[in-house]
């Protein structure tokens, strides 16, 4: 049984895989020296006068604002001149000028005309690909808005999921993490719920992990 509970633009959808289980809540630029960086978690400085920041975020879950697209600006300056630390759709932006920053106000934020140029603190997500055989269930509750880039596992309980995670650790999946891809469809929000609802024996998902 599929429980889908219809909302607006500003509320969150569920799709319950997981029937028992309830939902929780829960440019330019010289580098900082005092930040370290590492293959996944950089800082990119967007200079103002550029016209735009050229930033479209994805804030539909408020604990973990990631990126939507480079649309141009000075993001795509920075892109140009940064090609090792590019900014990426899925990148999660942890700081804004040093202040961690939330779904609710990555906008102001961004917006702030009295800050000429924008700091921020970018930590790349891993792609995991998760192979699960039925008979059973995910055991996943899945939140999403009409707005989301893609839907996310707001929690994990027992199912298959579950016992993907204990069998493999280092691949395993979290509450936060993006689902982008089902069975090697990766298209809107409303067809990788349908394909999470199937009856296929094999489902494989794509999914990108945050450390949150």
């Amino acid at each position: 049984m599929f429980c889908h509970c219809c909302a607006s633009d500003d509320k969150e959808n569920q799709l319950d895989l997981a029937p028992e289980l309830k939902t929780t809540p829960k440019a330019f630029g010289t580098l900082a020296d005092e930040v370290q960086e590492d293959d996944s978690r950089f800082i990119v400085v967007l200079k103002g006068g550029t016209g735009s920041f050229g930033l479209s975020v994805d804030r539909s879950n408020s604990v973990c604002v990631i990126v939507r697209d480079v649309t141009g600006g000075a993001a795509a300056i920075w892109n140009e001149s940064n090609p090792t630390k590019q900014i990426k759709p899925f990148d999660q932006i942890l700081e804004v000028n040093g202040e961690p920053c939330s779904g609710e106000d990555i906008s102001s934020k961004l917006e702030d005309r009295d800050v000429k140029d924008i700091r921020l603190t970018v930590k790349r997500p891993e792609e995991r690909t998760l192979v699960l055989h039925k008979p059973g269930r995910l055991g996943i509750d899945v939140n999403y808005r009409k707005t989301s880039a893609k839907p996310w596992i707001a929690s994990v309980g027992s199912g298959l999921v579950a016992e993907w995670n204990k069998a493999k650790p280092e691949m395993a999946v979290a509450a936060n993490d993006r689902i982008v891809s089902v069975n090697g469809h990766s298209g809107a929000t409303d067809i990788l719920l349908e394909k999470l609802r199937s009856s296929d024996d094999t489902m494989v998902l794509t999914v990108m992990h945050y450390d949150t």
